[in-house]
């Protein structure tokens, strides 16, 4: 086995100094053949993931690099985008002088989250009858449903009763995490009984379509695991949460959504509209990142989340609301470049090395800024200001909770895909007042 990996491992090494465009970026890209190789070889197990356990020697010292999204699974997106990063790499700078080649500073690019080829139309929902469809999970009874298997942790009760707080079901990416750790322990603070029921994957996986698929065990996946389906038949839950995805289209929600209504009529949606990455602050020439190119970054954001959320409206008016973190995070920046936001020392922890920073890496949230997230879904399900909790969070720093309360209440009335406002600004909403 060891000689397996060695010889395809220097098959796609020389593959990648023979071709230094291999694995780059395209609007629909596709792994590269010696990536899927390699793949194939080390997810020894066969389920579309390589984890840690699967892997030793060069490869497994570098697992965590190679798990952009540090969801403990390496995709075979992300070995693909490791080796096209490994060729482009800039020479190393010796000590006391300049890169051995190039002009030394390289601009930083973001990892735009160009998504997986999807054909037209997408067979995910309304092709009952088409052969690859035949068994999804959505056809089938509820009580068959509930009887399916589910795999990985358990996730609780099917179904809960109703009480002072709404009953969830979610999914989602790993962006998504933070918030759904800590809006359990937010809306406990404010007195709430709160269920949330989440099946996640990380990168394009946890996106909207690829969790469908999952679930109902078609197209992208072989078995269908309908954490989310199976407590959805019960009729006994109030909303969901989504990770919107790059290239998302209309029917995806649309699948969810009749779905979702079948058997809980009065269920409203919800979906995250992201935010900028560190690296969208370095314009053209520029050195460090500055603020009006995040800003520029988060309109095009809100743009197409505006688009998406449009489009939705026509089949289903105000039924889907944004969960405005792009506009949260903005006000963070805004204040940190002010010098207003108490205790975040840096930008990109893995880039400056400073702890609390807003990223953890370029586009994973930093310590900290999952209390920043879990606000921004506790204002847009409740419409209510996390500033009314009165219980105090354990948190390292009571400066900076009271300024997210603050900046997570002010995205979600700004933004009016949030449906939610407060026109006498004393933290309530005012459909909920």
């Amino acid at each position: 086995m060891k000689n397996t990996l060695l010889i395809v491992s220097m098959a796609i090494v020389s593959a990648v100094a023979i071709c230094p465009t291999f694995g780059a970026e395209r609007d629909q890209p596709a792994v590269a053949p010696p990536a899927q190789r390699l793949f194939k070889v080390l997810d020894k197990n066969g389920d579309g993931a390589i984890t840690s356990s699967e892997v030793s020697g060069g490869f497994g010292r570098h697992f965590d690099r190679i798990d952009a999204d540090s969801d403990g699974r390496v995709t075979p997106e992300e070995l693909g985008a490791a080796l096209a990063a490994r060729a482009n790499r800039q020479p190393k700078t010796p000590k006391g002088g300049k890169p051995s080649g190039g002009s030394g500073f390289k601009r930083p690019q973001a990892k735009h989250r160009t998504s997986r080829f999807v054909p037209t139309p997408w067979l995910g929902y309304g092709h009952d009858d088409h052969p690859k469809i035949r068994d999804a999970t959505y056809l089938k009874k509820p009580e068959d449903i509930r009887t399916i298997r589910l795999t990985g942790k358990s996730k609780g009760q099917l179904s809960y009763p109703k009480s002072s707080g709404l009953r969830i079901v979610a999914t989602g990416h790993s962006w998504m995490w933070p918030g759904y750790g800590t809006l359990p322990k937010i809306a406990k603070a404010a007195g709430l009984d709160q269920q949330l029921r989440v099946n996640g994957r990380g990168g394009e996986l946890g996106g909207i379509r690829m969790m469908w698929e999952l679930e109902n065990g078609i197209l992208s996946s072989g078995r269908a695991n309908p954490v989310c389906m199976s407590a959805i038949t019960t009729g006994k839950w109030d909303a969901m949460i989504w990770g919107c995805y790059t290239n998302d289209r209309p029917e995806y929600y649309f699948a969810w959504i009749e779905f979702c209504m079948k058997f809980n009529p009065k269920m409203e949606f919800y979906v995250f509209n992201a935010w900028p990455q560190w690296a969208d602050g370095f314009g053209e020439g520029d050195r460090a990142p500055k603020i009006e190119n995040y800003r520029a970054r988060a309109a095009k954001i809100k743009k197409t989340s505006a688009k998406l959320i449009s489009d939705i409206d026509k089949r289903y008016p105000n039924k889907v609301h944004v969960l405005p973190t792009c506009d949260a995070m903005m006000s963070a920046l805004e204040l940190y470049f002010q010098g207003k936001l108490p205790g975040v020392k840096g930008l990109n922890r893995r880039a400056d090395g400073k702890s609390p920073s807003i990223w953890s890496d370029g586009g994973h949230l930093g310590a900290g800024m999952d209390r920043l997230e879990g606000y921004v879904f506790y204002a847009t399900l409740y419409q209510k200001s996390p500033e009314l909790i009165k219980a105090r969070l354990k948190f390292h720093n009571d400066e900076l909770d009271k300024v997210f309360r603050k900046i997570a209440w002010q995205a979600v009335v700004n933004n009016p895909l949030s449906d939610v406002t407060d026109k006498n600004k004393n933290g309530v909403g005012d459909a909920v007042e």
